[in-house]
């Protein structure tokens, strides 16, 4: 059998220099300057106010099994391989 397993893996994003009036809207703004599409695609930008990292975390794991494409198989696991 094969499978295909997508690692639902933390990264830490680091933004600087974000001004605003509270730790709360300094939040949004990064959240909403960050194109995570972008970030995470084929494409780096060289922006040195922008940082990714592997944040050596695992949150969880979804396993599709091959030729099920229904995904009436396909199942979460947390990351003890417990399925959720």
């Amino acid at each position: 059998m094969k499978y295909t397993v997508y690692i639902m893996a933390v990264v830490r994003v680091k933004r600087t220099d974000i001004e605003a009036d509270s730790q709360v809207e300094a939040i949004k703004k990064a959240e909403e300057s960050t194109d995570f599409d972008d970030l995470f695609g084929n494409r780096r930008g060289d922006d040195e106010d922008l940082t990714t990292e592997y944040a050596e975390g695992i949150d969880s794991f979804l396993v599709d099994e091959e030729g099920d494409t229904e995904h009436e198989r396909s199942a979460w696991y947390d990351k003890q391989y417990a399925p959720l």
